[in-house]
């Protein structure tokens, strides 16, 4: 194959996905009027205090679920789905291909947007979580069922960590944890993709550095190792020690 030929073929596959998923997105608009009422639930059932609502998730391919959900007649459901509170709010909204989710949106009992999961592309997806005043709670990038994006927030709003995971999900980009007033409380970011190698921070709650130094991803143990020359200190910001490490044993 010649590069003309090379590229004319990429060039084909990008707009032959962008085609399909624009046909499942003008599918999806131009059924949504045909949309079938579901079951009813009171939201002490569906809500979890730590996860939202997140009962559905396991009707979601996209992020991973394996369950399907069957109409009435036991059949897969097919098309848009509605199901309902009580108080007849509305608490889900989906759209089903052979009994799974392929994009859906829940709600509070006041109305309220809890979360929406949607495909931007064939194999990737993106989900949003609100907390009850509307505020991001969570807000995640899926490529190829893994999260390989994830920002969670405090209900405040101030951001709570961040981890971001290379395109095929193996290992960290970023990784940031955060106090509720903004201060950091550990850090680490790749300086070096290709060794995998990292920049690592921790810190005492009263901001000051606790620890700093370098790692290594090791894939032969799956973690995250000491290594190179680390630097600790006390609690007042001052000096306490320096050590060396070499892929997590300290050496001399």
């Amino acid at each position: 194959m010649n590069c003309g030929t090379k590229f004319a073929f990429t060039g084909f596959m990008k707009k032959r996905r962008f085609n399909l998923v624009s046909c499942f997105l003008f599918f999806v608009s131009v059924s949504f009027s045909q949309v079938k009422k579901g079951e009813t639930y009171e939201f002490k059932d569906v809500y979890d205090s730590a996860y939202g609502i997140n009962v559905y998730e396991a009707l979601n391919m996209g992020t991973g679920g394996d369950s399907t959900r069957n109409d009435a007649k036991g059949y897969a459901a097919q098309g848009w789905y509605e199901d309902f509170y009580p108080n007849g709010q509305t608490l889900h909204k989906g759209y089903y291909i052979d009994g799974q989710l392929k994009a859906y949106k829940n709600f509070f009992e006041n109305g309220q947007v809890e979360r929406e999961f949607k495909m931007t592309d064939l194999n990737k997806s993106s989900m949003n979580v609100f907390y009850k005043d509307g505020k991001p709670r969570s807000i995640i990038a899926y490529s190829d069922k893994n999260a390989i994006k994830e920002e969670d927030y405090f209900e405040s709003g101030q951001l709570e960590y961040i981890e971001e995971y290379d395109k095929k999900g193996e290992f960290y980009l970023q990784r940031k944890f955060f106090n509720p007033n903004g201060k950091p409380t550990s850090l680490l970011e790749i300086t070096d993709q290709k060794r995998r190698l990292y920049s690592s921070k921790e810190y005492y709650d009263n901001g000051n550095i606790k620890e700093e130094g370098p790692m290594v991803y090791s894939e032969e143990v799956g973690d995250y190792q000491k290594n190179g020359k680390w630097k600790f200190y006390k609690e007042d910001g001052s000096l306490k020690e320096e050590k060396t490490y070499a892929k997590g044993e300290e050496g001399d």
